[in-house]
């Protein structure tokens, strides 16, 4: 008898083993998730804290703390505690891959908040796609971010639409020729593809196209070419407003008689820090930004303000403000935390009425309702920026 009492104590701890592989570490489905304890649900977020790109990753980190705060205090998610941890990826790719994959198989999280940047979210997409892990970015435009994979999703426009609406914008302006100034990064160049093809289109002729590497600071080189091709207009194509505003600063003090243009860089504290007065006047297209009229934006500012200091990104702020909840709408729906469950939710996610408006997803995963606006610098001085329409 005992003999028999051992051996079926043995196969049960055996079956026991079996099952929890099957719904924990080894559940390729995304079932269950690895990092979830009795109390504890663990969130992954990858973003940039370091480096010229940290103003956008301290906003969303930033972004995240404040609705962590507001989640756990009303009782976490499913009743558990929910905790992010956050990977230093430097706006870079190959730190991306190496953060994502401390992520996925070490901290083995099934929900990935980030990348900031596009060259974070695509070297990601690979690795979150082959684990059936949801990587939700909030900032990153490139195009092909489209098509990363079928557990990607974003609330950020893609630059399909921006590289569209920055080639009506200087259309709209009356100039002939243009001139494109662009950092080497997936952002930029997936920018300056859509802008050249639009330009194109509307019978605008590009007649200098020059790039730059993330790391330089001095642009006079390319401005002096673009300058000798005496273009109607500059597109300054930054990834950042660090590298955006000196630019633009370079170029006028190299008297470079054009109409200037960029896109969303050109609205944060860095971009009017490094290029200052230069940028008065400058014409750009961004998200609308938070509107006053809508009672959320309003309440998530007053809040992000009490705690953190103006974002470099009120969209960008929002957006990831919104991902957190949406995240926990999802996980509540689906009652765990299964990631194909909360990929099939995200796809049939009617209307989401949040910080940066309503919208919802594509089949793709992008954002489908808010789009982008032109805007333009009034006065760096009192950070007066107007949106045009």
């Amino acid at each position: 008898m005992k003999m028999r009492a051992i051996v079926f104590g043995i196969a049960v701890l055996v079956l026991l083993a079996e099952l929890s592989f099957l719904y924990v570490g080894g559940n390729t489905s995304g079932a269950f998730i690895a990092s979830s304890s009795n109390d504890t649900i663990k969130i992954g977020a990858l973003t940039a804290l370091s480096g010229d790109y940290a103003a956008y990753g301290l906003n969303e980190k930033n972004s995240i703390e404040l609705a962590l705060f507001e989640i756990n205090a009303n009782g976490g998610i499913l009743k558990k505690k929910v905790e992010v941890i956050y990977e230093d990826s430097k706006c870079n790719g190959a730190e991306a891959t190496i953060a994502t994959q401390k992520l996925v198989e070490v901290d083995e999280v099934k929900i990935i908040l980030g990348g900031s940047c596009s060259s974070e979210t695509l070297a990601a997409a690979p690795i979150t796609e082959k684990n059936k892990v949801i990587l939700f970015s909030s900032f990153s435009s490139s195009p092909k971010v489209t098509t990363a994979g079928d557990f990607v999703f974003r609330n950020s426009p893609s630059d399909a639409d921006s590289g569209k609406g920055s080639a009506q914008m200087i259309y709209d302006s009356g100039a002939k020729t243009v001139a494109i100034l662009a950092e080497s990064t997936d952002f930029a160049e997936g920018v300056k593809a859509v802008l050249k093809e639009s330009l194109s289109q509307l019978g605008v002729k590009v007649v200098a196209d020059e790039i730059y590497s993330s790391d330089s600071k001095d642009y006079r080189s390319q401005l002096t070419k673009i300058k000798s091709a005496h273009p109607d207009a500059i597109f300054f194509d930054a990834q950042t407003g660090i590298s955006g505003g000196l630019a633009v600063k370079q170029a006028k003090e190299l008297g470079i008689d054009a109409n200037y243009f960029g896109h969303f860089v050109f609205s944060s504290p860095d971009a009017f820090a490094n290029g200052g007065e230069a940028l008065n006047g400058m014409f750009f297209v961004d998200a609308p930004g938070l509107s006053e009229s809508n009672p959320k934006s309003i309440l998530f500012m007053q809040k992000y303000l009490e705690k953190y200091p103006k974002p470099a990104s009120d969209y960008q702020a929002g957006a990831r403000y919104d991902s957190v909840f949406i995240i926990k709408n999802a996980i509540e729906s689906c009652k765990m935390v299964n990631t194909e469950c909360i990929r099939d939710y995200l796809y049939n996610l009617p209307q989401y009425s949040g910080t940066i408006g309503t919208y919802h997803f594509d089949s793709n995963g992008d954002e489908i309702g808010v789009g982008f606006a032109v805007k333009q610098i009034v006065d760096v001085s009192t950070q007066k920026v107007v949106t045009l329409k």
